[in-house]
């Protein structure tokens, strides 16, 4: 009896965060370029108002996320996905790197979230409006940044590439995400920011279709 897909995701999920425990520096690295960025942030601004907040949290989260996602499919060898071809379905494994990169991008969010509450007082005042936004355009940029990779991978396993290509499309998400993160922070009324959610929900829905749809093709070839 074949073992149930969600089976399947569940074991290469699992795999993706073994190997990234497994190589500690890497994960620490991620988490250190944030604290980083932040502290440098914070001494060369000194007082950060509650407009520059809600904007560097999202421009540290985007490159934090782009160096930690560049490796989804990009730190796999040729060889390793002939054996994956052997073993699971092309859309059991999309949609695990997929799992794996939104967990990972919305932890890295939310660290970012306290080291910056940390060095400038957090301006959120309505909190299940931002981590519920967010939650939603993570899941977009996690989507982009997966099938970028894999589309960078098929091309020699350039990141440079995957940069080209993913910042542009991962840019109306973070307009909005930007809006969304002022309307929590209340500064900024906006009564069309649920229809703005439904866009970047339909964005999401859009790169998540072509991925699922691409992949499989792609896989084969």
């Amino acid at each position: 009896m074949q073992p149930m897909p969600f089976k399947h995701i569940k074991n290469i999920f699992l795999k993706e965060v073994d190997i990234e425990f497994r190589q500690q520096f890497s994960i620490g690295g991620v988490f250190l370029f944030t604290a980083t960025v932040i502290y440098m942030i914070y001494k060369s601004f000194n007082s950060i108002d509650p407009r520059e907040w809600t904007v560097l949290i999202w421009i540290v989260v985007l490159f934090a996320g782009l160096n930690a996602s560049v490796k989804s499919f990009l730190q796999e060898k040729k060889e390793t996905y002939l054996y994956y071809y052997t073993l699971f379905n092309p859309i059991d494994l999309a949609v695990a790197k997929l799992a794996y990169n939104f967990v990972f991008l919305f932890v890295i969010f939310v660290v970012s979230t306290v080291f910056m509450s940390i060095f400038a007082d957090s301006p959120i005042k309505d909190y299940l409006m931002f981590f519920g936004s967010a939650a939603l355009g993570i899941f977009g940029i996690s989507v982009i940044f997966t099938f970028v990779s894999l589309l960078a991978s098929a091309e020699g396993n350039s990141s440079t590439l995957m940069s080209i290509l993913a910042l542009p499309l991962v840019l109306p998400i973070l307009l909005i995400m930007l809006k969304a993160s002022a309307v929590s922070a209340r500064l900024l009324t906006d009564t069309a920011i649920d229809q703005d959610l439904m866009i970047v929900g339909g964005i999401d829905a859009m790169f998540l279709g072509a991925m699922l749809i691409l992949f499989p093709m792609m896989w084969r070839s």
